[in-house]
């Protein structure tokens, strides 16, 4: 008898062991739009999971060492990839990391997408997208624009825009797009990309001249789109959402799928989100597959188009 009372002490405690921790390494310095985003997704992940959810913010290589981490994790579905549209890019620019953006990790799901602002000092004198243009066509080589590094997301844009418009701006590489918006703000660099514009817009700190988005940012509905402004083509949306490693099981993935659009579901996490300029999203793995596989047509295309290098 006493032997059954251990063993029944014993399952009891095994089955009140809490669970693992799961965490979101998020492959970007704290405080940008993509960690942000992880931490607001993490607050309604946990709850939706049953087991405590934290964000590991692993930085450097432009993304290259917290990717490069969660690929080499243990595929139990305890460690995540938080990231965006800078994951399907990697392979572009470094070729030397022999990986592919739609095999070498495994689709969760997209938690939002989202179109950046283009953003210049207010000292420059120009109050619209096509003034901006025929002003840096006036003066080339005169004007800069930031960027979250070599190869990131907003190089790639920055590069299109001057590609689609025939002007040459000089690329300066920041550690994140916050060092470049703050310097925007400062007045010591012309232009950049940005997300998390709107406070800065507000406080008269910068000009929003256009997004670059599908659709107008509901909280500055009177920028318009950048093909609204006439430049055609210049559509380019990003997003946020999870990867997992390869071998995870279908039946975790699925069930990391499921707590991912029932977090969505809670309209305090959609406020969230759309505060942060976020169209919430959501949806299945293959939805999410075949926009990396779209990014990566695309910007292969820009890199060409743009005759960019990365050696």
């Amino acid at each position: 008898m006493a032997a059954l009372a251990s063993m029944g002490l014993a399952l009891s405690c095994a089955a009140q062991a809490p669970a693992p921790v799961l965490r979101l390494v998020v492959p970007f310095p704290p405080g940008g739009v993509t960690d942000l985003a992880a931490r607001a997704l993490a607050e309604r992940l946990g709850p939706a999971l049953g087991q405590t959810v934290i964000v590991e913010n692993r930085l450097g290589g432009g993304s290259r060492i917290g990717s490069d981490a969660v690929m080499k994790a243990a595929p139990d579905g305890q460690t995540l990839l938080f990231t965006n549209t800078s994951y399907a890019i990697l392979p572009i620019v470094d070729p030397a990391l022999k990986y592919e953006a739609d095999k070498s990790l495994l689709p969760v799901g997209m938690l939002a997408r989202y179109g950046l602002s283009l953003v210049v000092t207010p000292a420059l004198p120009v109050k619209t997208l096509p003034e901006l243009v025929a002003y840096a066509r006036k003066h080339p080589g005169k004007l800069s624009y930031g960027s979250s590094g070599p190869g990131s997301g907003t190089h790639f844009l920055g590069e299109y825009f001057k590609s689609l418009t025939g002007t040459f701006i000089v690329h300066i590489p920041y550690r994140s797009t916050a060092g470049a918006l703050n310097d925007v703000a400062g007045g010591t660099l012309d232009m950049t990309f940005d997300a998390t514009a709107k406070a800065y817009a507000d406080a008269g700190k910068v000009r929003v001249l256009a997004v670059t988005g599908v659709q107008r940012d509901p909280r500055m509905p009177a920028v318009p789109t950048a093909v609204e402004a006439g430049l055609k083509d210049f559509v380019v949306v990003s997003w946020v959402g999870l990867l997992a490693p390869v071998g995870t099981p279908a039946a975790t993935l699925a069930r990391l799928n499921a707590a991912l659009n029932e977090a969505l579901a809670a309209p305090a996490l959609h406020q969230r989100l759309q505060d942060m300029g976020l169209t919430p999203d959501g949806g299945d793995p293959q939805r999410m597959l075949d926009q990396i596989r779209e990014d990566v047509r695309l910007h292969r295309q820009i890199a060409k188009q743009s005759g960019l290098r990365f050696d």
